[in-house]
């Protein structure tokens, strides 16, 4: 019986001195850094991958430009010519550049201050993204062949006029041409304000009963 005893208490201490055995130093599941070529290789990808993503989305970032202020454009000649038939009286809207930024105002006949306003505002268009060009002559509604991009100032802006009843206005008794219109593009990156014809966008009133279209490319109005 003593012999047993002491043979429990000699398998008690046995198992109970055993402990863990410790992770050596050159575990493979000890944590390891990234070497220096890993990181090397890691950059190049990167680096690759924004090369062949960039012009991609750059491209679709300008297309969403020009889309937002061609809206812009679309609804400020709905407005003047929403207007003509509810007062019943002729209506303009003109479109200029003042300092790069793209400005627009819609007006009944025989206003003496023309109400401008940001044609970008809210778009979070930065001056010179974008440029308007135009077909129109700055007495309105006759068509300047080549189309212009300088909308620079008050005298060289660009007017579309509607009558009582939301018409092609007539000019000096003259029936206006058709196919009139304001184009929207985003400027050649050498710094003129020659646009990019691929990201032309423009709305043409193409009838004399006021018919718009919305038009891209190089069916747009362009120098």
């Amino acid at each position: 019986m003593k012999d047993w005893t002491l043979s429990k208490i000699l398998l008690w201490k046995t198992l109970g001195s055993k402990t863990l055995p410790s992770r050596s130093k050159n575990s493979p599941s000890r944590a390891q850094g990234f070497t220096l070529i890993e990181l090397i290789v890691v950059i190049l990808i990167i680096a690759v991958l924004s090369a062949i993503i960039a012009p991609g989305w750059l491209a679709f970032v300008n297309r969403q430009r020009v889309a937002k202020v061609n809206d812009g454009v679309f609804s400020a000649m709905q407005e003047a010519q929403r207007e003509a038939k509810r007062t019943k009286r002729s209506y303009s809207v003109s479109f200029k550049t003042d300092s790069n930024n793209l400005k627009v105002a819609v007006y009944p006949e025989g206003t003496t201050t023309i109400p401008w306003k940001p044609l970008n505002e809210g778009l979070d268009i930065k001056a010179g993204q974008v440029i308007l060009c135009s077909n129109i002559n700055t007495t309105a509604n006759t068509i300047v062949s080549p189309a212009t991009c300088d909308l620079s100032s008050d005298a060289k802006k660009r007017t579309i006029q509607f009558d009582y009843q939301g018409n092609l206005a007539k000019v000096a008794g003259n029936a206006p041409d058709t196919s009139i219109g304001v184009t929207v593009a985003i400027p050649q990156s050498n710094g003129g304000t020659q646009p990019i014809e691929a990201t032309a966008r423009c709305v043409i009133v193409k009838t004399l009963i006021g018919s718009m279209a919305i038009e891209k490319d190089s069916t747009c109005p362009l120098p």
